[in-house]
């Protein structure tokens, strides 16, 4: 929350505030540390990477301000995107300037006029043109020194307040803390005992009502295992209970966190009410810290769209082509940036496509999907990079389970998921969310890692879920058991009709040469609209065979087909390599439920061309084929029903 202040002509004098008041960044490179943005001497700067990173000063006091001007010159002919935010206790924050044009960076930098009250400034830079680094040479903030005497901030919906100022407690007790911030301690609320409570009085819910609590959560203890039971009352210990969060630490020990507020009669909560925390349960050995809180209405998701009719077939054969479909850049936990990951993935890689997933719990405004600058500009960066019938450059985010169900990969959505709003924790509530929306794309990704419930073994098998369940990452590298198809065998098994994928997971670049894992994918036309059509019908393959390309019929229909059971199945499966590998094809293997080989043929031409019939008697049948290093394709089923 910014307050404005008025200006006098001729009565206040402006000063320079910012040099050698003390700032801190979110990175910082070595030998450009964040207070040499303020030191005021030409040859330094504050340098971090890649951009998308933030840096804050901290004036010591709320005072006027009148100007602001930002350099991020480096001697070459950069252009830089960063917006400009303030704030008076470093809790709520209003953006006063910015700057998106691209205009070229200059030692004089650019002055921007405001009228906010601010102790602190922060400049988040979003873009250079020339490199990754987030750079600011110099941050100069005019204003007054005479400080304003500033009310402390209301107690009301979305707007955050510190933990620690609480009217009544017991159990809970103040401490230190150095990890909320690089360069930065702060005081939090503590408590490991069962029972403890926080009373907050006259918090006002608006006329509008809220449905949420957040709060920025710690764990002294970084064993996700450990959990704390929150429980949210009106009045007092005795009261009302309108929400409970299960919480426990997250990728990082602070975690911005979410949990549903609700009322017994289903009336909106709103008015003004004493909110009271109590800390019902925590497991042995942890201890929850609060930073601030806040009481706020949730941000709706948009309206369903209808699944899209699908497209006819290609008159001649679908065309066959290679991507990547679950990568990272230095916008969540991955390193660079998106522009050149999608030009890594072209120009070096030779892929055909790559999707950008970030986390969805390390976008910024995670919790609200329709502030979040960096999902919009993922979005506006893919449609820049897409050239049609050349390369396409998708987009999704990743859903995150720390150290719990696992991960899931969401496309062709509007917004992201987050599974830190807690309710989200509750997996059926979570695929009851994704099934209103029929035209999404819904991935299972890494079944074999980063979780402890492994995705409960895609049980149980749901037919709605089903029908934007597309895809399950496997990978010959990391999983080998039943040859790198043990997930893929066991969800056919339990009924899903899914194709399996070849991803790479990049968090350390190498966007489509990090290894050979690939996603193969047959389509009319390399468009957006002809490749989601591919996925909603799984003409989709996994190979770890570069280049490799398959085309799979049983009865006449392609891949991920659904097709009518006869006595005999005709089986017609063509291989080839896209250009020279230095490989040759050595077998094809026909295969069954439990991962059963139901036939298999040697090859030893240039290119495979088999045709057979074999009896029915099987739900689903997929093809493998081996090239002579080991690596091969597996592709989607046939379905026989």
């Amino acid at each position: 929350m910014t307050i404005e202040h008025s200006r006098s002509n001729g009565t206040t004098e402006f000063v320079l505030l910012s040099q050698g008041k003390k700032a801190i960044a979110e990175f910082e490179i070595d030998g450009c540390k964040a207070g040499m943005a303020v030191d005021g001497r030409e040859e330094t700067c504050w340098k971090g990477g890649p951009y998308y990173k933030w840096w804050k000063l901290d004036l010591e006091k709320v005072l006027p301000l009148s100007r602001i001007r930002i350099s991020a010159y480096a001697g070459d002919e950069r252009y830089v995107h960063y917006f400009v935010e303030a704030s008076q206790d470093g809790l709520n924050w209003t953006e006063i300037a910015s700057k998106k044009d691209d205009a070229v960076a200059t030692l004089d930098g650019v002055w921007h006029e405001t009228s906010a009250a601010a102790r602190y400034i922060r400049v988040t830079v979003t873009y250079c043109s020339t490199d990754e680094a987030a750079l600011l040479r110099h941050v100069e903030v005019y204003g007054s020194d005479d400080p304003l005497e500033m009310e402390a901030p209301p107690r009301k919906a979305s707007l955050l307040f510190p933990a620690t100022e609480w009217d009544e407690g017991e159990g809970f007790g103040l401490r230190e803390d150095d990890e909320l911030e690089p360069g930065r301690r702060a005081v939090v609320a503590a408590s490991d005992q069962a029972g403890a409570y926080l009373l907050y009085r006259d918090v006002d819910f608006t006329a509008q009502g809220v449905s949420q609590l957040r709060g920025e959560f710690g764990f002294a203890n970084p064993d996700k295992s450990l959990k704390a039971n929150l429980e949210v009352r009106l009045g007092g210990p005795e009261g009302v209970v309108i929400g409970e969060l299960v919480l426990f630490k997250q990728w990082k020990r602070w975690s911005i966190l979410a949990g549903e507020l609700f009322s017994s009669d289903n009336q909106p909560l709103n008015g003004v009410h004493d909110v009271c925390l109590i800390l019902k349960s925590i497991d042995p050995g942890q201890t929850l810290l609060i930073h601030w809180l806040a009481l706020a209405q949730a941000t709706a998701f948009p309206a369903p769209r209808p699944r899209p009719a699908d497209l006819p077939a290609p008159n001649g054969e679908y065309r066959v082509y290679f991507g990547n479909l679950h990568s990272h850049t230095g916008f969540s936990d991955g390193i660079g940036v998106p522009e050149y990951a999608y030009d890594y993935a072209r120009y070096t890689a030779e892929l055909d496509f790559l999707a950008i997933t970030e986390h969805s719990n390390l976008y910024d405004h995670y919790l609200d999907w329709d502030k979040s600058r960096k999902w919009r500009e993922i979005q506006e960066i893919a449609e820049a990079k897409t050239e049609e019938d050349a390369f396409l450059a998708l987009y999704g985010a990743e859903t995150t389970w720390y150290n719990q169900f696992g991960h899931m990969n969401t496309y062709n959505m509007d917004f992201f998921i987050n599974a830190y709003e807690t309710k989200f924790n509750d997996i059926p509530t979570y695929y009851e969310l994704v099934k209103r929306y029929p035209d999404s794309i819904q991935q299972w990704n890494h079944p074999w890692s980063c979780g402890n419930r492994h995705l409960d073994g895609f049980a149980p098998y749901d037919p709605e879920l089903d029908k934007v369940m597309h895809m399950l990452e496997i990978n010959t590298i990391e999983s080998k058991e039943l040859g790198g198809l043990y997930y893929y065998v066991k969800a056919l098994d339990l009924g899903w009709h899914i194709a399996p994928v070849g991803s790479q997971d990049n968090h350390h670049g190498q966007w489509g040469t990090e290894n050979t894992l690939r996603t193969g994918v047959l389509v009319d036309r390399l468009t957006e609209e002809h490749f989601f059509d591919a996925v909603r019908r799984q003409r989709v393959y996994f190979t770890s065979a570069l280049f490799l390309q398959v085309w799979f019929r049983v009865n006449g229909a392609i891949m991920g087909s659904r097709i009518s059971e006869t006595e005999m199945l005709s089986f017609d499966i063509v291989a080839s390599y896209r250009r020279e590998t230095g490989q040759r094809i050595v077998r094809a293997e026909i295969i069954g439920e439990q991962g059963i080989v139901l036939h298999s043929v040697e090859c030893k031409e240039p290119e495979l061309r088999l045709q057979l019939e074999l009896p029915s008697g099987q739900r689903y049948y997929f093809v493998k084929v081996y090239q002579e290093d080991g690596e091969f394709a597996a592709t989607a089923p046939i379905w026989v029903e």
